[in-house]
């Protein structure tokens, strides 16, 4: 009897080994699940993932940050956090919830990290960053509700932590509202770093507006959000209509409120990922949708504001490259800019490559222009250390680019390019070693208007240094 349990171990040990050789053409098909080592960087497979419709909007892949003598910590799409060694060994994976990992921060210290997934449930976790336990959470529905009939699931949008290690995370879901039109509810609740709720903001119910980047500076003084507000017709009735709100980061209460004009040609002041705060807090900075660069003192006021990517006219429409991200280092501020849209309808492709797309922009303090680097594709992820800049580099939905997808280095003193690294489907996360002396970047499968599937959910690590 014994005998006859081997022999049918082993054959069902080589009927899986066939299937997964019919399946992957590999000899050793067990190593499609470990790290490998390429002629450009090493590769770490993420699980599975649908190929995504190559022009859609909006592309999800997960979220990464570097942990300073730790690694490189991955939050996936399927709702699992990873810990891998800088050269994308494993260290531990964890299941945490039941969708998206959208949001990760870390603690001062590093010793904690601060996950925010979009589900049903919407948890903000914090987590032992070296071994992966929870140590606190925190349910997002019990802010601003959730609506499963319409998928509209609450989410930890964004988190930040200030230099005493306490938390601020915006929670946000969209809705329909009785006139049968979309919405947004938003709502701030800042922690301690042992997970007792220090202030919520509003204090009593969800803000009527979009809000998915808010920013704590260092000192904890202030925290920073903007609204991406964008229905001309529906932004006058809100309560919650104007474009950056600085609240007070020890209560939560309001300290100023400030309100952009328009740029001709919109209709509105939108803004996604901003606005953030200097190291010493003294400067705010944000880049919005219509492609204008803006520095603000501490106390809302405009010091200087920069057209970026002025609206183009063609046959009666007027076309843009969006604006979205901005950065402080500590040479300057960087902004970028996205795709080319009309201004009349986001979801529609353009006929033109706008000159100023997918572009980055540095400036100093004082608003002087220094130099632009632009790329193939859409910048879908920027971080900068050490006097580089690193950039995931995905989809240009306007010509179809697939050669452009990838990461690329950018010596932050003149904007000349250090490296750049071929991915064949859109990078669309990055970050980068706080030496400056490694990039990690999230690749995502998207399957091409012909039907080719362009592309693997996996990660890249490269070493960033001048190539010939």
């Amino acid at each position: 009897m014994k005998q006859w349990k081997t022999t049918g171990l082993f054959f069902l040990l080589f009927a899986t080994w066939l299937t997964l050789f019919w399946v992957t053409g590999s000899r050793t098909p067990w190593q499609i699940f470990t790290p490998r080592n390429q002629d450009d960087g090493i590769v770490v497979p993420l699980g599975e993932m649908a190929g995504r419709n190559y022009d859609r909007m909006g592309f999800e892949g997960g979220e990464i940050r570097y942990v300073p003598s730790n690694g490189w910590l991955v939050g996936t799409a399927n709702g699992e956090l990873r810990l891998l060694s800088k050269e994308g060994g494993e260290k531990w994976s964890h299941p945490i919830g039941s969708g998206l990992i959208r949001s990760l921060s870390l603690s001062p210290d590093g010793k904690r990290v601060y996950v925010g997934e979009k589900s049903p449930d919407g948890y903000l976790y914090a987590m032992n960053t070296s071994s992966g336990d929870i140590l606190w959470k925190f349910k997002g529905f019990d802010v601003i509700g959730g609506e499963p009939d319409i998928r509209a699931d609450p989410q930890t949008i964004h988190i930040s932590t200030d230099r005493e290690g306490n938390i601020y995370a915006v929670f946000y879901r969209f809705t329909i509202t009785d006139s049968g039109q979309r919405g947004y509810l938003s709502r701030v609740v800042s922690f301690t770093p042992s997970g007792e709720e220090r202030w919520r903001f509003p204090k009593d119910h969800a803000m009527d507006g979009w809000v998915n980047w808010g920013e704590i500076s260092q000192d904890g003084s202030s925290f920073a959000f903007g609204t991406a507000n964008y229905d001309k017709s529906k932004i006058e009735n809100l309560e919650y209509n104007k474009n950056i709100y600085v609240l007070d980061g020890r209560d939560g209460t309001l300290i100023h409120s400030t309100v952009i004009d328009t740029a001709p040609h919109f209709g509105s002041v939108t803004m996604r990922n901003g606005p953030v705060w200097s190291e010493g807090g003294n400067y705010l900075s944000t880049i919005t949708s219509d492609g204008r660069a803006f520095l603000f003192d501490k106390e809302g006021h405009i010091l200087w504001q920069r057209t970026l990517a002025e609206p183009k006219e063609m046959n009666g429409t007027w076309f843009f490259a969006a604006g979205r991200d901005a950065l402080f280092v500590p040479e300057g501020v960087i902004f970028d800019t996205i795709n080319t849209f009309s201004r009349d309808n986001w979801q529609m492709p353009s006929p033109v490559i706008h000159p100023s797309s997918n572009s980055l922009f540095f400036f100093d303090l004082s608003g002087t222009f220094r130099w632009k680097y632009s790329t193939g594709g859409e910048i879908e992820a920027l971080d900068a250390a050490k006097g580089v800049a690193a950039l995931a580099v995905g989809r240009n939905v306007r010509n179809h680019d697939y050669k452009a997808h990838g990461a690329e280095a950018v010596n932050l003193a003149d904007g000349s390019r250090i490296c750049r690294f071929h991915t064949a489907g859109p990078l669309q996360n990055i970050a980068i070693s706080d030496d400056g002396s490694l990039m990690a970047g999230i690749e995502v499968p998207a399957v091409t208007p012909e039907g080719s599937l362009l592309g693997a959910y996996r990660l890249h690590i490269w070493k960033i240094a001048e190539q010939s």
